[in-house]
């Protein structure tokens, strides 16, 4: 035996088609599951909202200091206006306002 024909490289060659035409089709679905789950949970965690009806004398302030879990509350307080479309502090009574949890 030479010491070439134990370093030659073996060639696959694709017996069952049919087999591996299934193999490639389970990866892709399993691959389109993970994205799907992937998007899906991405998306919620930036949506979780509790909506609140502004109460006579309520400030954005008393609201954050409820809601602001341990974030710092000017920080709260931004991400209020952001989210609710809001240009200053200013918010009336009666007002409906989403609350970032």
């Amino acid at each position: 035996m030479k010491n070439g024909d134990v370093l030659k490289k073996r060639r696959y060659v694709l017996k069952d088609r049919r087999r591996f035409s299934m193999f490639l089709m389970a990866l892709t679905v399993i691959m389109c599951v993970l994205v799907f789950a992937v998007v899906v949970n991405g998306a919620d965690s930036e949506g979780k909202y509790e909506t609140v009806v502004v109460k006579r004398g309520e400030t954005l302030w008393d609201l954050a200091k409820e809601y602001r879990g341990n974030t710092d509350i000017r920080r709260y307080i931004e991400k209020i206006k952001e989210v609710n479309g809001l240009k200053d502090s200013t918010i009336y009574e009666g007002d409906i306002l989403k609350m970032p949890l």
